[in-house]
């Protein structure tokens, strides 16, 4: 399964308390932006974060227990490790 730590995006899809989901993530260390050196700030889509020392499985798990958390059921979501970055 997913145990290698590193970078890791994860995107995910929830049925209700969409703020409340991302803000338990952000708590975690998990980011909505990433600025490459020499570059401008760039966003990531509404439902999708990184975080930089993750495995996939932790990850799923975080948001699992963030969605549990705040009563939204979690209908999808995928997470991978990502090794750049590319965003306009």
């Amino acid at each position: 399964m997913g145990t290698t730590i590193g970078n890791v995006l994860i995107s995910y899809d929830v049925n209700k308390s969409h703020a409340q989901v991302k803000a338990g993530l952000e708590a975690l260390s998990y980011y909505d932006y990433f600025v490459n050196t020499g570059e401008s700030k760039k966003e990531m889509p509404n439902t999708t974060l990184w975080h930089q020392q993750k495995s996939t499985d932790q990850a799923i798990n975080d948001l699992k227990t963030v969605c549990n958390r705040v009563g939204a059921l979690l209908e999808k979501a995928v997470a991978v490790k990502a090794s750049e970055f590319v965003g306009i």
